[in-house]
């Protein structure tokens, strides 16, 4: 049996489990996600997230997407681990916990959570790049911020259906002679008033989300550079608004960023044996 809880930042959703004991070995954590996140026979989730031990921070997060492949980030993901661990007193208001992608910190004010996403190195990023895709021309941008992100503007995403994006996602996500490793998808158009609308195609999830952390924050980028907006940026997913705070350093070549946003507990339970674990 297996105890659960789950939670969501902006309807990105997941299953946290604790694995403070390290009984679960990466083959079985993925097979867990692979089994759980399925909405028709599991628990139902895009990812799920491992709370382990760390000895050089407070705690060790680590990602498992609902294909069963392990992520090195999620910024939604990190904002719900950081809520989890807080309300279950397994760090304070402030913590500081490992990823793949480096050591996070964060600061809980229930039910919001702010991530420190860290100092991005913008020099490494594309930018004011076309594409053609499928029939159609976009500007691209392209930075890794904790996973690789690239984000295609339009103009006329709020009226694009749901079918056009998927299949532009996937075709692009999949583009191994441009993303040697894959690529989160982010459709960004400009609102005006610092405000973006932004739709993922997430690697690994291998569909439309219903928010993204790390593609809002990428997004956010990705926009000062292309139109000079200010910080904060208003940054609306379907499921909600992300906020996404940006310091600039040595001419924009550095950006130091924050991603504040809601999360929500939702439920707890334990696993049973039919779920076929």
């Amino acid at each position: 049996m297996i105890s659960f809880t789950k939670v969501h930042g902006n309807g990105n959703d997941f299953i946290v489990i604790e694995n403070l004991d390290r009984r679960f070995e990466t083959e079985e954590l993925s097979r867990i996600a692979s089994t759980l996140c399925r909405r028709k026979t599991g628990i139902g989730a895009d990812g799920i997230l491992v709370v382990e031990p760390s000895q050089r921070a407070d705690l060790t997060m680590r990602i498992f997407n609902s294909d069963g492949s392990e992520g090195e980030m999620c910024g939604n993901g990190a904002r719900c681990f950081a809520r989890y661990a807080f309300e279950n007193r397994l760090a304070g208001e402030t913590m500081a916990f490992e990823t793949l992608a480096g050591t996070m910190r964060a600061e809980v004010k229930a039910p919001n959570v702010i991530l420190d996403m860290g100092t991005i190195d913008c020099s490494k990023g594309l930018f004011d790049e076309t594409i053609s895709l499928l029939g159609e021309t976009f500007p691209l941008s392209a930075l890794r911020v904790g996973v690789p992100h690239c984000a295609l503007f339009m103009d006329n995403l709020s009226e694009r259906n749901r079918n056009d994006l998927v299949l532009l996602g996937r075709t692009l996500r999949h583009d191994a002679l441009r993303f040697p490793q894959g690529v989160n998808v982010n459709f960004v158009q400009n609102l005006g008033e610092g405000k973006l609308l932004v739709t993922t195609y997430e690697r690994g999830v291998e569909d439309l989300t219903d928010s993204c952390g790390t593609g809002s924050t990428m997004s956010a980028i990705a926009a000062v550079k292309r139109w000079g907006l200010s910080s904060p940026v208003r940054v609306l997913n379907p499921g909600g608004v992300n906020i996404v705070h940006l310091d600039w350093e040595n001419d924009g070549r550095f950006c130091s960023a924050r991603l504040e946003g809601p999360t929500a507990l939702v439920a707890r339970g334990a696993v049973l044996e039919e779920a076929g674990l």
